[in-house]
């Protein structure tokens, strides 16, 4: 989905880039530079996703970094385990 497309659907929500740079605390120079991949930022990307009721990576299945799933804290705690048992055997 392109900027324009992005900024259209938004719209027709009622929603507009500087909207969503307000709910995020962002700059909407900020919001329309993810749009148009011109900057990277998952949390952006993931609320201009949310705000538009689809998934980042229908929104931005160009962008190869918004692809994989975050790992949550507890994710990363577990892997920590995991990783201090293989070592120490």
């Amino acid at each position: 989905m392109d900027s324009v497309k992005i900024k259209t659907e938004l719209a027709l929500r009622g929603f507009d880039f500087s909207m969503l740079a307000k709910a995020l605390g962002k700059s909407p120079s900020l919001i329309s530079k993810v749009a148009a991949r011109k900057a990277r930022s998952r949390a952006v990307a993931e609320a201009i996703a949310k705000a538009l009721g689809r998934s980042v990576t229908e929104v931005f299945p160009d962008v190869e970094q918004y692809q994989t799933p975050l790992r949550t804290q507890g994710d990363r705690k577990q892997k920590e385990r995991e990783l201090v048992a293989l070592l120490n055997k």
